[in-house]
């Protein structure tokens, strides 16, 4: 007799734990536009740009932006900017440079673009030197 009753109330609490209140019919929601970043201040990918990525940490200055690249030139120009952030406009919000202390934690936005100082770059990589490459003409050979 106790097993039966033991059975049966645990079946009741099997049901009411089931009972979500969800249908398990499709959901429908109301038609939303798909976040879209305008790509105009985007511009062709640039090397080092961490394109989609928005840094966290330590802002301590937020300008008017127009490009990640003026933003990057920015924190370049500043001693204390480690890493910075550019989010383009959305909506009412116009777009905006964010120069940073720190690296900070960085995670996924479709409207950023982020990246390290080019100071702090330099002093992991060295500076970049670009070398001339001597002109060859078509079918003549250089140095005659």
């Amino acid at each position: 007799m106790r097993l039966a009753i033991l059975l049966a109330a645990t079946a009741c609490l099997g049901f009411a734990a089931s009972a979500d209140g969800v249908s398990r019919k499709a959901v429908s929601s109301p038609g939303m536009d798909p976040l879209t970043a305008t790509e105009a201040s985007r511009g062709p990918a640039t090397p080092g740009h961490e394109v989609y990525r928005y840094r966290h940490g330590s802002t301590y200055k937020i300008d008017a932006g127009s490009t990640a690249l003026a933003c990057e030139a920015a924190c370049g120009e500043e001693a204390v900017c480690h890493s910075w952030s550019f989010v383009e406009a959305y909506g009412s919000s116009g777009a905006r440079c964010e120069l940073k202390q720190g690296g900070g934690k960085s995670e996924e936005n479709l409207l950023a673009t982020s990246g390290v100082s080019p100071r702090v770059d330099a002093t992991y990589w060295g500076e970049a030197t670009v070398e001339a490459q001597p002109e060859v003409l078509s079918g003549e050979v250089a140095g005659n």
